[in-house]
């Protein structure tokens, strides 16, 4: 209700905050997530990673779709990790828990992206710390838990899975990878919005509207953070916590691939705050020494 009459009574900034969420979809999220999307469920379908039938996997063992997920998600950026994990369970190829794991670790900004935000927009230096925070804690510690995981992948033994392609794999992967990409759009589109709705709010300074718009979408508070005055080390500082939180909206984002498989989105957000907790913190203490 509170859109409708933001859509109502400010219509000008409205459709200025739909373009711009649609804008940043068709030219940073499209070009560069759908190619991954249909590869990795014609590969997911194709079955070049055998399962493990019923076996219980040994602690200590992490299986080659699992490292395939870990690359995907790290290389080639938000949501791809979360939405592997979810298909790759949905498949009976790795089992519930370690679906749970893979998708709270490996659901992370792309390195093309955070590079382009730091050193483009922030006008930043990157060097190795960002990277080391963002992309190194959440690998420790989901490396960590995987080893210590041992479920088995299913309760009944499946027979072997052959390597197997067709067209109607073909077909299906293109046709997932437009129906998660629309759905992302629309999440994108929508919290562009709230973020404009946000930057009228005759409440608070600059600084509050820039945690709250970078808390709720990480593309929108990154562009304020690069307008606004302030210093170099609390720029950092801000620009980490939100590339690492990823905002309300990746989180929602993240919900609606995960629901099929009904993987509790609960323990998702409590990973994701506290591995943005321990970015920050780790910043801080570097930045304010």
């Amino acid at each position: 209700m509170i859109m409708l009459c933001f859509f109502l009574f400010c219509p000008k900034e409205a459709l200025e905050g739909a373009r711009g969420g649609l804008i940043l979809w068709f030219t940073q999220l499209l070009p560069v997530l759908l190619p991954f999307c249909i590869l990795s469920y014609i590969v997911l379908a194709s079955k070049l990673f055998p399962s493990a039938g019923g076996a219980k996997k040994k602690a200590g063992k992490i299986s080659g779709l699992e490292w395939y997920i870990i690359l995907c998600g790290f290389l080639f950026g938000f949501p791809i990790g979360s939405k592997l994990a979810a298909d790759s369970c949905h498949e009976g190829q790795i089992s519930r828990k370690n679906a749970v794991i893979l998708s709270c670790f490996t659901n992370n900004l792309s390195p093309v992206f955070v590079t382009t935000a730091l050193r483009e927009q922030l006008q930043l230096p990157t060097g190795a710390l960002p990277y080391v925070l963002l992309y190194g804690i959440p690998f420790a510690a989901g490396v960590i838990w995987l080893f210590m995981a041992g479920e088995p992948v299913s309760l009944q033994k499946k027979s072997a899975s052959r390597f197997r392609l067709n067209m109607q794999i073909i077909d299906a992967g293109i046709m997932n990878g437009f129906e998660t990409l629309i759905r992302i759009c629309g999440y994108v589109m929508m919290f562009s919005i709230i973020s404009q709705m946000i930057g009228l709010l005759p409440v608070g300074n600059e600084l509050t509207k820039i945690i709250l718009t970078g808390c709720l979408e990480v593309t929108n508070g990154i562009g304020l953070l690069a307008k606004a005055n302030l210093s170099l080390s609390i720029k950092y500082l801000l620009a980490l916590v939100f590339l690492s939180w990823n905002g309300l909206s990746g989180f929602c984002q993240t919900a609606s691939l995960l629901k099929r498989e009904r993987l509790p989105l609960m323990y998702y957000l409590k990973t994701k705050l506290v591995f943005a907790a321990l970015t920050g913190t780790i910043a801080a203490i570097l930045f304010f020494r």
